[in-house]
C-alpha cells in the first residue's frame, strides 16, 4: 500500500458540491481518499489537495 499526495481538478455544476460528490470524483481519479481539501475555486472548477491510497 502506497499513500500519495497530489492535486486534482474537478468540475461541478452546483457550488458548493456535496462531500459525497467530491469523494466520488476523487475515487474516479484512482485514489481512495484519506484526506482532501479545496485549495482553489475558479468558476465551476475546484483544485483539491488529496492524500490517499492509489487504487
Amino acid at each position: 500500500m502506497k499513500i500519495i499526495d497530489t492535486l486534482i481538478k474537478i468540475k461541478s455544476d452546483t457550488m458548493p458540491p456535496k462531500n459525497s460528490y467530491i469523494e466520488m470524483k476523487i475515487r474516479e481519479s484512482g485514489i481512495e481518499p484519506i484526506r482532501w481539501a479545496i485549495v482553489e475555486i475558479q468558476n465551476n472548477e475546484m483544485t483539491l489537495s488529496v492524500a490517499g491510497i492509489k487504487i
